[in-house]
């Protein structure tokens, strides 16, 4: 959606450009949400540098997608230790629960 939001915009603006067509996605967006309109055209200014401007969005996605990628892998890292852990307390108990029901019986 990024280019087409970007020409879009520019095309809101007409013969003003682009401030224009951030002013009026602002008010658009400030009815759509209720936000201030201070938050609505600082969103809308993020969104066209981040995402919708052809050199700066490749760069923002790649950075996006970099990091989720990395801390996937840092959190399957921490959930296959929970999970040896896990299983090393069961065994242990289960361990415990043989030993205490060959006493018994």
């Amino acid at each position: 959606m990024g280019f087409k939001r970007l020409i879009k915009k520019g095309l809101l603006g007409g013969a003003g450009g682009m401030i224009e067509g951030h002013i009026l996605d602002a008010i658009q967006k400030k009815k759509e949400t209720g936000k201030s309109f201070r938050e609505c055209l600082s969103e809308s200014v993020k969104e066209t540098i981040n995402e919708d401007m052809p050199g700066t969005s490749h760069i923002y996605q790649m950075g996006k997608t970099d990091g989720r990628k990395q801390g996937t892998v840092e959190q399957a890292k921490r959930d296959e230790k929970i999970m040896q852990k896990k299983c090393e307390d069961h065994e242990r108990e289960r361990h415990e629960w043989e030993k205490n029901r060959q006493r018994k019986g």
